[in-house]
């Protein structure tokens, strides 16, 4: 067996994504997500089986970004106590 590297990692409600085809970061919780990665920002939705993902367009990015960042900063903030 070869090795490999873990595809995604977890910062609370932050996970980072990584692909043959760039770096994603989605913020949301088990079931709801919004994302942007290589292929432009997005919601996804779904549990066992039905899901439903629509692209948002480029100039959502940017916020999804951010709410990424402050999700992080506050998880951290709150688990490091």
């Amino acid at each position: 067996m070869g090795f490999y590297l873990k595809k995604g990692f977890n910062f609370g409600p932050v996970r980072v994504n990584f692909s043959k085809s760039g770096i994603g970061v989605s913020v949301g919780v088990k079931g709801a997500r919004l994302g942007v990665g290589p292929r432009g920002s997005y919601v996804h939705a779904g549990r066992k089986g039905i899901y439903y993902r629509k692209g948002l367009g480029a100039r959502f990015g940017w916020v999804i970004l951010l709410l990424a960042v402050v999700a992080a900063v506050i998880y951290w903030g709150f688990y490091q106590i």
